[in-house]
């Protein structure tokens, strides 16, 4: 296991009292089991703020994040020897594209995936023999979310970071008061053998914006689908407040193991056992790449604990030009059909084209490019989508802070004691101000995500509308398909009619061969 070089410095903090107006705790899900210890208190910072970026062309687009497909997994993965992280570039590239951005080298962009998406969302967690692991429904999490971290800007949204140690899941957890939740770590995070998470000074509570978190109510925490389960995100900025930090990511027995949270506490809230999992890695990527779950077994996708680093100079279109090279090799010999003995082969073998570097990007999908006015009808599409998730988002909200609203009942024993009355009625005064003062910073972060939501969204369209316009169009509608089809027909009849005429004028031409006498 190779070590980074990290210093490991880990932070405990205590809270102070300054800004307890905005500790209100929720009130904890419907549970017996609903006491969890105090967290920070302390107003979180981002880790968004990146240096320049490089944008080539995009090799993936923004298509409907549930149209995933099986492109780019093929039976051509060679599966002996040693790997590295340039694999990532030519498996991960059907489903977005990789960007320069900053110090952070070249990172990978999901475009399958709606503005709003956030990771480790769409999936489930499993206590497996490497601790809680992490099951996505999304055919690249095999890489994403098991190497490397993942990091958030404000220009493009979630990117990867790729890297070389294979975890369970690369996550910090938070828990108290009922709820549990979970964020990816950030790049400045590392991870040693001898050590385990190392943070260099970085705190977890404090580091990660409260956005990059999801939560869920512990009694939740098992479920198979968490995305049906997991709270807006809005309510972050005072769950982060109410919990504590208690990632615990080490190595045991020569593997990494998360340990975050306790089996047992998960079945006291559940009131169902936990099962355990074995995990299983395979190098088979087409039957690997979404975890298959059978009995009390796991297999997954991994190709290998450690990956060696690229070298330097590599770049991510480099890596898929040489994987399609070698797809198109296997499919010629495949294809290639058998010619008699003697024969020559057809003289009309066209070789193959060869495309502009736009044209190569966008095609290396097999999508072909779309045009402006596609890419305006699929943004208003999009805008449409998530107006509509946000008025949900924004109603569901609502919803959860007017049954806040309504304080708890108060035991009447009939006697009269006007000084419990006014005992109660200041404390009640307080916590009704603490409410208030919450559900202020609830809706300012509700805000806050939904416009920065609509900035991305209309940051995508421009970046895509820009490519449009550089790349080869594809026809807009069937008609247009059809005269296309009918002009290439066409011009392979020319091609054969060219071909018919070359071969009558060379026998026009051949001198008749002379006749030798009769002996």
């Amino acid at each position: 296991m190779k070590t980074r070089t990290f210093t490991l410095v880990v932070l405990t903090a205590a809270v102070g009292l300054a800004g307890a107006a905005y500790a209100q705790s929720y009130p904890p899900p419907p549970s017996p089991y609903n006491q969890g210890p105090r967290g920070y208190d302390q107003v979180p910072s981002g880790y968004d703020d990146q240096g320049p970026y490089y944008d080539p062309r995009p090799d993936g687009n923004y298509d409907d994040p549930y149209s995933y497909d099986d492109q780019g997994y093929d039976s051509g993965y060679d599966s002996q020897g040693p790997v590295d992280e340039s694999l990532f570039y030519s498996e991960l590239s059907p489903y977005g594209r990789w960007i320069q951005r900053g110090s952070y080298g070249w990172v990978w962009e999901p475009t399958q995936v709606e503005v709003g998406w956030r990771p480790y969302t769409r999936g489930r967690w499993v206590q497996s023999d490497y601790g809680w692991t992490w099951l996505s429904n999304e055919p690249w999490g095999w890489a994403t979310y098991h190497y490397g971290r993942w990091l958030f800007d404000r220009e493009y949204g979630w990117l990867w970071v790729p890297g070389t140690e294979w975890g369970p899941a690369w996550v910090s957890f938070q828990e108290g008061n009922g709820y549990v939740g979970w964020a990816p770590l950030p790049p400045s995070v590392g991870f040693s053998a001898s050590v385990g998470i190392q943070i260099g000074g970085f705190n977890l509570s404090v580091g990660i914006d409260p956005y990059a978190y999801s939560f869920v109510p512990e009694r939740d925490f098992l479920q198979t689908r968490l995305d049906s389960v997991i709270l807006p995100p809005a309510r972050n900025v005072t769950f982060i407040r109410n919990t504590r930090n208690i990632t615990n990511i080490r190595m045991v027995n020569n593997r990494i193991v998360n340990q975050s949270i306790a089996p047992q506490r998960i079945e006291q809230v559940t009131g169902q056992r936990v099962q355990r999992f074995q995990l299983t890695p395979t190098r088979d990527r087409v039957r690997g790449r979404v975890a298959q779950v059978q009995g009390n077994q796991i297999s997954i996708f991994q190709p290998a604990p450690n990956l060696a680093r690229p070298r330097a100079n590599i770049t991510p279109q480099e890596v898929i030009q040489r994987r399609q090279q070698q797809r198109g090799r296997g499919q010629q010999v495949q294809g290639q059909q058998p010619t008699q003995q003697g024969q020559p082969p057809t003289r009309d073998v066209q070789p193959p084209q060869v495309q502009s570097g736009q044209q190569r990007q966008w095609q290396q999908n097999g999508r072909p490019a779309p045009s402006p006015e596609e890419v305006d009808r699929r943004y208003q599409a999009q805008q449409q989508q998530l107006r509509a998730r946000q008025e949900a988002e924004r109603n569901r909200l609502q919803q959860l802070q007017q049954q806040e609203q309504q304080p708890p009942p108060q035991a009447n024993n009939g006697r009269g004691n006007s000084r419990d009355n006014r005992g109660n009625n200041g404390q009640n005064g307080q916590a009704a101000q603490q409410r208030e003062a919450q559900r202020q910073a609830e809706q300012r972060a509700m805000q806050e995500q939904q416009q920065r939501e609509q900035q991305l969204l209309q940051a995508r369209r421009e970046r895509e509308r820009q490519a449009a316009q550089a790349r080869p169009q594809r026809p807009d509608n069937q008609n247009d398909r059809n005269q296309q089809g009918q002009q290439n027909r066409q011009n392979q009849q020319n091609q054969d009619q060219q071909r018919r005429n070359r071969d009558n004028r060379d026998n026009r031409d051949r001198k008749p061969e002379s006749t030798p006498p009769p002996v």
